[in-house]
């Protein structure tokens, strides 16, 4: 097939931004700002007194960063630079008080305004830009002002890509304290990673990671609760308490749907129509870039913008097809593959094949060794047991693979999904040990995944 990828709009600060030189107490503030990160996580160490102090930090440091860009914004009500160097001096009376209870080799650890980099006040301003002003925000270094923010509103349509991404970030964070979903999302990582290209530090390569989070953390039901992680976190206390507009992008994720789309005609300067090669469903989407124009496909997720349109995340790959010919060639790729493999994987397998020339699947190890294999086996069946998810199962013939004993053996007979079913056999695979051999006690390795 050929055809061409065009670039997407990248996820920095768009183009036409305009730049804010902060007064000398606003940009004490962004300092301040700056030293509650790390201050969150050194705040763990301490025992709780009524409140979770982790929590207590990121809340105050959560609304400091709010006022700031709302000061930066210039919105309605906003707070003066004097408001702003009162709000600055809380927060670091706060922060000098957890020095103080902190152990004094945790207390060096945390940093003064005057040292703090500001990269680390960074993510809370472009959170808080995001989702209460609909901006993107980045602090930049100048010669003659202490601290200069650049600041562009964005699209609607823009500023939902943006959240959804920032929304599979904290999902993805949230899952890992439940050592099961954990492991559902490893599976699920590795699983797309066989079928993508390889990962690289490009544009391309970061789609791909996108477009596999999107699956494994708001597509794919987990044997855990029978639904999309990010449904789970919707519904606990931690999503409850999530500003609306990060609940908005994650419904959006929760409805999204994955697929090829080829653009009919164009409505108008924001507004063109596309149709889902695999099932014929035409959709409106929201087009701020005026990149999508008939003679493209889209390969990604649409996610509804409203009622009546969809947006595309920034993982979508733009392909222009400049014959009939080639846009049946990835019609006949994505149908085969979606033949054996789920929706999101046979997407991926499209993109690599057809777009990068990629062999696939990719071998890609399991685990880090026959050690760490056998120990992932013991975990997952432990936790499967625990949860209730392996009692009384039939064992079932698992093709190409001796059902060995013990662990293993429990896992392959229970009913679970083609992506667990495929990483416990490689996991098994990856053993190359006598089936009764078990797994020895050794410290936790680091996850694989994005």
């Amino acid at each position: 097939m050929t055809a061409s990828v065009t670039h997407r709009p990248e996820r920095t600060l768009p183009a036409g931004a305009r730049l804010i030189a902060l007064a000398p107490q606003a940009a004490h503030a962004v300092r301040v700002l700056a030293t509650a990160s790390e201050g969150a996580a050194l705040a763990a160490l301490l025992p709780p007194d009524g409140e979770d102090p982790s929590a207590a930090v990121a809340r105050d440091a959560a609304s400091l960063a709010e006022r700031i860009v709302a000061h930066v914004v210039d919105a309605p009500g906003a707070p003066s630079a004097e408001a702003l160097g009162a709000a600055a001096a809380r927060l670091h009376g706060s922060m000098e008080r957890l020095r103080r209870a902190l152990p004094f080799s945790a207390a060096e650890q945390l940093p003064r305004p005057d040292t703090a980099s500001l990269a680390l006040a960074s993510e809370w301003l472009v959170e808080a830009a995001l989702e209460h002003h609909g901006h993107a925000l980045m602090l930049l270094t100048h010669p003659d002002y202490e601290v200069v923010a650049g600041i562009r509103a964005l699209h609607p349509a823009e500023a939902l890509a943006r959240a959804a991404e920032r929304v599979l970030a904290a999902a993805e964070t949230w899952a890992a304290h439940d050592a099961l979903l954990e492991l559902e999302v490893e599976s699920t990582y590795w699983y797309g990673e066989r079928w993508s290209a390889a990962d690289d530090e490009g544009d391309a390569g970061l789609r791909s990671v996108h477009r596999r989070m999107e699956w494994a953390l708001a597509e794919r039901p987990t044997l855990a609760h029978g639904e999309p992680i990010l449904a789970t976190l919707l519904a606990s206390d931690e999503g409850g308490r999530w500003p609306e507009a990060r609940r908005t992008a994650a419904r959006a994720l929760l409805d999204s749907v994955a697929g090829a789309f080829q653009v009919l005609l164009r409505v108008d300067d924001e507004i063109a129509v596309v149709r889902s090669l695999l099932d014929g469903t035409e959709i409106r989407i929201r087009d701020p870039y005026g990149e999508v124009n008939p003679g493209c496909v889209m390969l990604g997720r649409a996610i509804p913008l409203d009622a009546r349109e969809h947006a595309f995340t920034l993982s979508t790959e733009l392909v222009s097809v400049d014959a009939p010919g080639n846009l049946r060639a990835l019609d006949a790729d994505l149908r085969a593959f979606a033949a054996h493999l789920p929706r999101a994987a046979a997407l991926e397998a499209t993109i690599a094949d057809g777009l990068f020339g990629a062999r696939i699947p990719r071998i890609v190890p399991p685990a880090a060794d026959t050690e760490d294999a056998l120990s992932r086996i013991e975990e997952l069946r432990g936790l499967m047991l625990e949860r209730g998810l392996a009692r009384t199962l039939p064992p079932v013939d698992i093709p190409r693979v001796p059902r060995p004993a013990g662990a293993a053996a429990d896992l392959l007979a229970i009913p679970v999904d083609p992506v667990m079913r495929a990483w416990i056999t490689a996991l098994v695979d990856a053993t190359e040990t006598r089936p009764e051999r078990r797994a020895r006690a050794r410290e936790p390795e680091e996850r694989y995944g994005t």
